[in-house]
Formats: structure tokens, C-alpha cells, sequence
């Protein structure tokens, strides 16, 4: 428990009756009055100096418990931050894993994909795929994944209305070639 701070209001009372009995040290008539107010005076710096030294303790004690609490706080923002990062390098792995299982399954997909069309072109190329609509062939059709991919948007801008496939403009071509696949060769 923390000591009691002495009230100010008292110290500036004693101060008060400092200075009123140094007034009568001054003012008395005889030497023995004379040293018993410097007697009582002295008592009194002597109280005073107590009173002092007491509150000058009791600060350096509160400021050392506030050093104590600013050490403890310091602690526990560096535990705070450790644990971030340590949070931050899980999320990081688990990007990671996550990228590197989206990578297997795109790998598989295009895997699967080049397996049907190797299944539909035992030939070597892929022969025309006729719209069901109209009977006619679709002129420039890919014949394999990788040709696909080659083409440009107006060609495959071409294709896309012979599929019966509409996109709005702004369309990205990676969704328009996608279309393709899950229209035709993925069916």
C-alpha cells in the first residue's frame, strides 16, 4: 500500500508559522524568548524537512512503479507485434499452400482437357465441330488447347456467335476462350 502524501494545504501552514515566529524572533525583547523561538524554529524547519524529504521519497517510488509499468507495457507490445508477424507468416503459408493446390487443379483441368481432345482427334487434328443449330462447320475452331491460346480476340470474337455464345463487350478474352472450352471440348 502506498504511503500517505502529506497535505500541501499543512505545509503551506507551517510555512506560515515559519515566517510568523521569525517575525517574533525579531520582535522579542530578551535573549532567553530569543532562544526559545529559534528553539521552536529550528523544530519547525526541522518538521518541514521531514515532511519534504517524505514526499520526495514517495515521488521517486511512484515514478519508479511507473518505469516498472512502462517496462511491462513495452513487454507486451513487443509480445503484440511478435505475435503479428507470427500471424502474418501463417497467412503467408497458407497462400502459398492455397496457390500451390489452385496450380495442381489448373494443372489437372488442362490435363483433363488435352486428354479429350487427344480422345476426339485420333487423327492429329481436331476435325471441325459443326453447330447443332445450323449444321454448318465453325470456320477457324481450335484444334488443340495450345491453339487455343494462340488466337487472337477477333478470331475468337468469330467463333464465339457460332457456339451460340453472347458476351457483353469489356468481356476479358481469358472468359471468352474459357466459354469455348466448357462449351464444346470440356462437353
Amino acid at each position: 500500500m502506498a504511503a500517505q502524501v502529506p497535505d500541501p494545504v499543512a505545509i503551506v501552514g507551517a510555512l506560515d508559522i515559519l515566517r510568523d515566529q521569525a517575525e517574533l524572533i525579531v520582535n522579542i525583547p530578551n535573549d532567553q524568548n530569543v532562544a526559545a523561538a529559534i528553539q521552536g524554529l529550528a523544530q519547525t524547519v526541522q518538521g518541514l524537512t521531514q515532511t519534504i524529504n517524505a514526499m520526495q521519497n514517495q515521488l521517486n517510488t511512484m515514478q519508479n512503479q511507473l518505469n516498472t509499468l512502462q517496462q511491462q507495457n513495452n513487454q507486451r507490445f513487443d509480445q503484440v507485434n511478435q505475435n503479428f508477424d507470427q500471424v502474418n507468416q501463417l497467412v503467408g503459408q497458407v497462400n502459398d499452400h492455397v496457390m500451390r493446390l489452385h496450380h495442381r487443379q489448373t494443372n489437372s483441368e488442362i490435363a483433363a482437357i488435352n486428354a479429350r481432345l487427344l480422345a476426339k482427334n485420333s487423327g492429329g487434328v481436331l476435325q471441325q465441330i459443326y453447330d447443332i443449330r445450323n449444321g454448318g462447320a465453325i470456320p477457324n475452331f481450335p484444334a488443340t488447347q495450345p491453339q487455343l491460346h494462340s488466337m487472337n480476340e477477333a478470331v475468337i470474337d468469330g467463333i464465339l456467335p457460332a457456339l451460340g455464345i453472347v458476351f457483353p463487350p469489356g468481356t476479358p478474352l481469358s472468359v471468352k476462350r474459357e466459354s469455348i472450352v466448357r462449351k464444346w471440348i470440356l462437353k
